[in-house]
């Protein structure tokens, strides 16, 4: 009796967290990446480890060789993320993209309220901050519906600040692997003012059970970056 009691228990604690993750160790999402349609390189998001509670996702962005004669880029960022929560709990940047070179280790102990840069900066926030590439995950697991209008606290560079998700649903995007009908969910400034340089991003996620980031698409002051899933493993 036990034992059933238990897994009752268990079973509804996965649906309140959110269900199964729909990905697993090894799962590798390649793109191909085009500045204002002209093609630039490559990206891959990668599941590289599971650990008792967390996982250790790698996304990696490089340019191809005539992209790299105008503004070279190879930037690795290794992040952990909760295996619960799927917010972040560690992440290392080795940033390169032309002159600028960046080197960042953020711990974040979310239940304090707080996050430390280099063992030196201290950033405080009030509940859960997630990162741009945590959120790649976190929205495969959790339903996207339920965060429409909904606002989140988002961690970037030495910065926490709050974005308000717009979601739309039945968007059909097409892509080398096929024809995807996807949510697209679109971070806005509850303020409604412009991001800084002028920026705006959105991620299309597959309607299906693996909600797949099939494209996202970066909007900058001047261009716009596309990258479009090519290729899945495992």
């Amino acid at each position: 009796m036990f034992e059933i009691l238990k897994g009752i228990c268990l079973l509804i604690s996965s649906i309140l967290i959110g269900g199964v993750n729909p990905f697993v160790v090894d799962e590798t999402l390649n793109y191909s990446a085009s500045f204002s349609g002209v093609k630039a390189g490559t990206g891959s998001l990668k599941v590289i480890n599971e650990y008792e509670d967390s996982f250790h996702i790698q996304f990696r962005a490089k340019t191809n060789k005539l992209t790299s004669y105008i503004f070279p880029i190879n930037d690795i960022i290794d992040i952990w993320i909760d295996k619960e929560k799927l917010t972040p709990i560690l992440i290392k940047e080795n940033i390169n993209e032309g002159n600028y070179k960046r080197k960042n280790t953020i711990k974040f102990f979310q239940n304090k309220g707080k996050a430390i840069i280099n063992n030196r900066d201290t950033i405080s926030f009030n509940s859960n901050v997630h990162s741009p590439y945590s959120l790649f995950y976190f929205f495969r697991k959790f339903d996207i519906m339920n965060y429409n209008d909904k606002t989140i606290n988002l961690f970037q560079k030495k910065n926490v600040n709050p974005i308000k998700i717009n979601v739309e649903n039945r968007v059909t995007v097409i892509t080398n692997i096929g024809e995807h009908i996807c949510t697209r969910v679109s971070p806005v400034r509850p303020d409604r003012k412009q991001f800084k340089n002028k920026s705006s991003i959105s991620i299309w996620f597959t309607e299906d059970s693996k909600k797949y980031p099939v494209q996202i698409w970066l909007k900058m002051k001047y261009g716009g970056l596309m990258l479009k899933l090519e290729e899945t493993t495992n």
